[in-house]
């Protein structure tokens, strides 16, 4: 994550930045795919007063598991999931959002059941579907997984899925879960100038967990099944 003024002021809410890849204590973005995420889920936009994250007194806990390239591999992946369910009553992590998508190797899957791992401790885990679409049977890991809440795009310009969503059904079932809007978002850059445009699934995802993050601040003892028995209940079919 890029040490943005929307994630500082008025304070600090980077709370918490581990580095798997190059081992930096301090936060980085050399890629700008996680700052951007970040923005959406939670800036503040107070550079803009007006690209504002939909949990923007949130904080933030940043892994970064992917490389430059935003690359990596299974292990490095499931040694953030590990650090979060060892941390996360001490940081308080309530929801987490997986922003990115593998392969699916098989109904072992280790990203899906990592992912459903932290879902049954009690962590609310919103996933990207992919975006590898519109050809059926290509969500993406951990987002196939039956528990957790998959993120597919919604292209708003025509009110439809956006081409490059991927799509189910998956071996478990019906996914995504939900589209949340994904086309031509404006969210923190890495860089200057302070904003910039994405399109994709990753840019969905953060919209619900920012959401799921509202939701778990307003009704604490809500479980992971209620919020998504909840916002299933309140899309627009």
């Amino acid at each position: 994550i890029y040490p943005h003024f929307d994630f500082l002021f008025p304070k600090s809410r980077i709370i918490k930045f581990i580095d798997l890849i190059n081992k930096q204590p301090t936060p980085y973005d050399d890629n700008g795919h996680g700052s951007f995420v970040a923005g959406i889920a939670c800036g503040n936009g107070i550079i803009s007063h007006d690209n504002t994250g939909f949990a923007p007194m949130a904080n933030i806990i940043s892994i970064k598991a992917l490389g430059e390239k935003g690359n990596s591999n299974s292990n490095t992946i499931l040694d953030a999931m590990q650090w979060v369910y060892e941390n996360h009553k001490v940081y308080n992590i309530s929801v987490v959002c997986m922003s990115f998508g593998a392969d699916i190797i098989n109904d072992k899957d280790p990203l899906c059941n990592g992912a459903e791992a932290l879902w049954r401790r009690g962590i609310t885990i919103v996933a990207a579907a992919g975006n590898s679409g519109p050809e059926k049977n290509t969500i993406k890991s951990p987002g196939n997984n039956p528990h957790i809440i998959t993120v597919g795009a919604l292209d708003e310009s025509t009110m439809s899925v956006a081409d490059f969503s991927s799509r189910g059904p998956t071996i478990y079932g019906h996914k995504p879960d939900l589209l949340a809007p994904a086309v031509n978002i404006i969210s923190c850059a890495n860089n200057m100038p302070p904003y910039t445009k994405m399109s994709g699934t990753s840019v969905a995802t953060p919209i619900v967990a920012g959401i799921c993050a509202i939701i778990k601040s307003r009704w604490p003892d809500i479980t992971n099944n209620q919020i998504k028995e909840f916002l299933l209940a309140h899309c627009t079919k």
